[in-house]
């Protein structure tokens, strides 16, 4: 047993050695605009997020493997509500809720034109997506709103997802000093992903279509001030239903660490 480990030990240096020899690291950052398709336009408007993402490149350098994550938020609302403090006197609180979504996806490339200053290529992703509604409370006279006077999680839902997509990389190494050819990417590509059924809320959904069943409930917020034990309501949106669909735009950089 004591050999079968150690062997195992061995041969996975040797390999990890070898790929991290052969196979070339990128990083990529990511600008995200999401539109929503099917029964989804019904609830969302659309979303603005960022994505990082890391992969290996083959040594054939046509193809990449590697993982993402992406969070996206899609609805806002601030108001001001009435709060009770523990001297018994009141004040006016900035009450935010903010609807989201996180994508946790394994991706994969292959490049059409594998070399060059332009290189298409496509790509296939495949993960997991989780839907959070936080609320916060924060005190306006606090400038920087560092703490949350209070916070919550109000929703919390989740689904596997899969998306196809297209895109193309401009390499830009040149321009920048001491950079060698094939180290600095502007990237652009869209996607299209469908997933299960998830619940979802959205404090700035466009009016309903009406033939729009999705909408299964509003929901009140109920917070307590833990000093005071008050509890305070506040509408905060309406829960939904409905599989995921998006179409999204990327813009982004990709750096590939050569040797």
């Amino acid at each position: 047993m004591k050999k079968l480990i150690t062997s195992t030990c061995i041969v996975f240096v040797v390999t990890s050695t070898a790929i991290a020899q052969r196979w070339s690291p990128e990083w990529g950052l990511n600008y995200v605009y999401t539109e929503p398709l099917g029964s989804m336009t019904h609830n969302i408007r659309q979303g603005n997020g960022v994505s990082l993402g890391f992969s290996l490149l083959t040594p054939s350098r046509r193809f990449s493997v590697g993982a993402e994550i992406q969070y996206t938020q899609y609805g806002f609302d601030k108001s001001r509500q009435r709060y009770d403090m523990d001297d018994g006197t009141t004040a006016d609180m900035e009450v935010t809720v903010s609807n989201a979504f996180a994508n946790f996806l394994l991706a994969g490339r292959y490049y059409i034109i594998k070399e060059g200053k332009f290189q298409p290529y496509l790509s296939a992703k495949g993960g997991c997506s989780n839907d959070p509604t936080d609320l916060s409370i924060y005190d306006p006279d606090d400038d920087d709103h560092c703490e949350p006077v209070e916070s919550d999680m109000l929703q919390r839902d989740g689904t596997l997802i899969g998306s196809l997509g297209a895109g193309f990389r401009l390499d830009f190494s040149t321009m920048i000093r001491k950079m060698k050819p094939g180290q600095f990417f502007v990237d652009f590509s869209t996607n299209v992903t469908q997933g299960g059924t998830v619940r979802y809320m959205n404090t700035d959904a466009p009016s309903h279509h009406p033939t729009n069943h999705s909408a299964t409930d509003a929901v009140q917020a109920e917070f307590i001030n833990t000093q005071t034990q008050v509890v305070h309501s506040h509408h905060v949106g309406t829960l939904y239903s409905s599989p995921v669909q998006l179409l999204d735009f990327n813009f982004g950089v990709c750096y590939r660490l050569t040797r």
